[in-house]
């Protein structure tokens, strides 16, 4: 998940991907940045974030203590730290808004310029506040405890919003539209780092099933067209390249950013990460100029999770136009592990596009109240107009032709659902 994935990433380069680290700080000579060393920012940029979204991060610290055993009580008296030290800063923040009985008296003592002095909802402007050290420190070392090797469940849950790799990307990616320098060499570690821990992942996974299928790809019907979102070659390795459509592009590609060619990767299923980077990425990446129109830069073909989404190739126009009419052709739609995330509109577009087809949803959450509330804005169905169904078994939720069904990718049988 891309909220636990950074923690995965760094003990990756800390350890197998070790030789992936040297090459990519070799091939981007003065570059600064560390997983790590994200953690500092992270804890700095806190006392500028807004109430709700500090009161989000506690109720993602609460929810992860409340199911925690006996044995597990040392790690729930940290998140009742956590959990009382930001409810602390909430309460500044929210002390410090201007109440009605404030502004009525601004407005008697001052009549003439009351608008005027009334220039902010706030007395206190919580964005310029500085964190003590001591809450400083206590942040810093539950985050590094992320990046252990041991999964600490505080930890992650605090990690999930401020370690998020995502939020990472979009961040260094705009240095490419804003000629930053600094951004484009971060942007292109972590990318790279991202793909080559994704494709020694990949491999793990083939070496480990051998012969046998794979779950939930190897039950695809051979006579389906599927698209994904994933980056992992699985799904055209089970149903062939002229069935498939890598909707936010995949590891067997990268790009030539000033040039936008698209090239592919030789045998990705078979890559060694660190030898593709010094033998392939080193040899086309220049970042020594002082002039960014001279610099060479080859990234992942992984489009960034931007709302906006960038055209990293022209191939991707076509590509997405593709995706579109195979779901305007198709009778029968199956949607599964897919949240609708609000950075992926431009394909939550195409289901809206054509909403007068068969559609099934598969998520563990599909009839949960905040799921089926995002299923309105997509599909324009109010909440109450589901019925309570079951599905091979599984709970769900119909309405006209949509229906939500509460099951996990590899535990339903798509099969099943398209002979139906």
């Amino acid at each position: 998940m891309a909220n636990t994935l950074l923690a995965d990433v760094t003990r990756y380069l800390d350890g197998p991907g070790k030789d992936v680290d040297v090459a990519l700080r070799e091939m981007l000579p003065g570059l600064r940045f560390s997983f790590n060393s994200m953690i500092a920012r992270a804890v700095d940029k806190i006392a500028t974030r807004e109430p709700h979204e500090q009161k989000a991060m506690v109720q993602r610290v609460q929810d992860a203590i409340a199911h925690l055993g006996a044995e597990q009580q040392a790690v729930r008296k940290h998140g009742e730290l956590i959990i009382r030290l930001f409810n602390k800063l909430a309460m500044i923040a929210e002390e410090s808004q201007l109440d009605e009985e404030t502004e009525a008296l601004i407005r008697e003592v001052f009549p003439k310029d009351a608008d005027e002095l009334i220039d902010s909802d706030s007395i206190l402007d919580i964005h310029k506040l500085s964190l003590s050290d001591t809450f400083k420190t206590v942040l810093k070392r539950t985050l590094k405890l992320g990046l252990s090797t041991e999964r600490h469940e505080v930890a992650a849950a605090l990690g999930a919003d401020m370690l998020n790799i995502e939020t990472l990307l979009i961040e260094k990616f705009l240095g490419f539209y804003n000629d930053k320098p600094a951004d484009i060499k971060n942007y292109i570690y972590i990318a790279w780092a991202l793909w080559a821990y994704l494709v020694a992942k990949q491999k793990e996974v083939l070496d480990a099933h051998g012969d046998k299928a794979l779950p939930f790809y190897g039950g695809i019907p051979g006579d389906v067209r599927a698209i994904t979102l994933n980056y992992t070659a699985f799904l055209e390795q089970s149903l062939g390249d002229s069935k498939t459509i890598y909707f936010h592009g995949g590891l067997g590609n990268y790009v030539r950013m000033d040039t936008r060619d698209l090239l592919p990767v030789d045998d990705i299923l078979k890559c060694d990460p660190a030898q593709f980077i010094r033998e392939v990425v080193v040899p086309n990446v220049d970042v020594n100029h002082e002039d960014l129109r001279l610099q060479r830069h080859v990234i992942p073909a992984l489009v960034p999770p931007l709302r906006l989404k960038p055209i990293l190739s022209h191939q991707y126009i076509e590509l997405w136009s593709r995706a579109s009419d195979w779901v305007k052709e198709a009778e029968h739609v199956v949607v599964v592990g897919y949240s609708f995330n609000n950075a992926d509109e431009h394909f939550n577009d195409i289901l809206r596009c054509h909403p007068d087809r068969r559609i099934d949803i598969v998520v563990p959450e599909a009839t949960s109240p905040a799921f089926v509330a995002r299923m309105e804005k997509v599909f324009g169905t109010a909440a109450n107009q589901y019925n309570t169904i079951k599905v091979n078994g599984f709970s769900a939720l119909k309405a006209k032709k949509v229906r939500l069904i509460s099951a996990k990718a590899g535990d339903v049988n798509l099969a099943d659902l398209f002979e139906e």
